[in-house]
Order: structure tokens, then sequence, then C-alpha cells
């Protein structure tokens, strides 16, 4: 049995948890790798046959998700550096952001559908909603997440522990997010 410790191990450098959501994220960064080479293979082979996302997608919806989705992880990536109470507060704070954004990214489905955009109608929206539909799951995985890491009794210091794993995790979906936006939104 592996410990969960926060003591840093001597032939790694750094503690388990840390070393196991390196390792998570970079089975992330694989997946959206993928479907990120995907995206751009089927766009170059389309041509000017591609439809843009300024036409289709509602770009002031999706700022509005960038800029949420920004102060969210900088939420986040504070908390790191407070003691707790303070850093589970932050932690709070990026969980209500978090909830904002999938609000918001709901409205956005809503009219899209609303207006026959679904995923059969074009390659285009098929990456769409797989690509924006795979992120808001990730979004959701992290509001349980955060939710583990300040409701559990770990103690201060695991707990502790916990939020700045977590922020690794938030700076990611960030990342993933603005790859989006800029394949998609802007395109």
């Amino acid at each position: 049995m592996i410990p969960y410790t926060l003591e840093r191990r001597a032939d790694t450098g750094v503690s388990n948890s840390t070393l196991g959501i390196w390792l998570f994220l970079a089975s992330e960064v694989m997946l959206f790798g993928a479907l990120f080479s995907s995206y751009t293979l089927l766009r170059v082979s389309a041509g000017d046959a591609w439809p843009t996302g300024r036409t289709m997608l509602s770009l002031p919806l999706g700022t509005l998700n960038t800029v949420v989705l920004l102060a969210m992880s900088l939420a986040a990536w504070r908390s790191r550096r407070l003691a707790l109470p303070a850093a589970a507060r932050s932690v709070l704070l990026s969980s209500g952001l978090a909830v904002v954004f999938l609000a918001v990214k709901a409205i956005e489905y809503r009219s899209e559908l609303a207006r026959g955009f679904v995923p059969s109608m074009s390659t285009f929206l098929a990456m769409y909603f797989t690509l924006t539909g795979l992120h808001a799951l990730h979004v959701i995985c992290g509001l349980v997440a955060n939710a583990w890491a300040i409701a559990g009794r770990a103690g201060d210091a695991m707990t502790l522990s916990r939020i700045r794993l977590l922020s690794l995790y938030w700076a990611f979906v960030d990342v993933v997010w603005m790859i989006i936006f800029v394949l998609l939104y802007l395109s």
C-alpha cells in the first residue's frame, strides 16, 4: 500500500500526492491533446468549407465564460498561499465561479440548440459539443473535488495539501478552456 503522505520522497523529490496529480494531469493532456489534434486535422482537411465559430457561437458568452474561469482559477491559485479557514473561503469562491461558468455554458447550449445547432449538423458542432461538454464535465468534477477538499476532516495540513493540488487541476482546466476559446470562438 502506498501511503498518502505530505513528506517529499527521496526518489522523486515530491510527495506521493503531488506526483499523483502530475501523472493524472499528464493523462488529461493526452486526452485533450488527442481531441485538439482531431479538431485541427478535420479543420485543415475541410478547407474553406469549415464554418467559423464567430458566425455560429456566441462570442460574448464565450468571452464572459473566459473571464469567469480566469477569476475562478485565480481564486483557486490564491488559496495556495492562505491558511485555513481563509483558504477554504477562497476555494468556496472558486466553486461559486465554477457554478457561474456552468450556468453561462448552459445558457449558451440552450441558445444554440434552440437555433437548431446540434452535433449532427456539422463536424464543427460535433467537435464543439464534444470539447466544451468534456470541459464542462471537468469543471463539475473539480467542484466535487473542491467539496471533498474542504469538507473532509483530514486535518489542517492535509486539507491545505489538497487545496494546493486542486489549484494545479484548476490551472489545467483554465488552460484547456483558453485553447478551446481560441480554436472555436475566435476561428
